[in-house]
């Protein structure tokens, strides 16, 4: 009996520390969502403040995109007039945007 006890403690004990586990990795996953979620509020903003200016995005990917800011949503970007390419269009998803790139000054 006493072998059943302890096998029901440690059974316990094991049991609680994966909940425990459990709890702070949802947490921690909690804490990356909001800070991905402001990230992509900022850069929201930013963009809109260059609504019908040329703007360079480093992607994800590596790529550069440039083009003028035509709008952009919670979760896209649309730029027109594209840099080498300026017949065409192209929509951005903002998760897949690293940096806007802006000209701040001229000579």
């Amino acid at each position: 009996m006493a072998k059943n006890i302890s096998g029901l403690c440690i059974s316990l004990l094991v049991g609680s520390l994966v909940l425990s586990a459990g709890a702070v990795g949802s947490d921690i996953w909690a804490e990356e969502r909001l800070a991905e979620q402001a990230v992509s509020e900022n850069l929201k903003q930013a963009l809109d403040q260059l609504i019908g200016k040329r703007a360079k995005l480093k992607l994800a990917s590596g790529q550069d995109i440039e083009g003028i800011v035509a709008s952009v949503t919670a979760q896209t970007v649309q730029l027109t007039q594209l840099t080498g390419a300026e017949f065409f269009d192209a929509m951005v998803r903002l998760d897949h945007v690293s940096a806007v790139i802006v000209r701040a000054r001229t000579k």
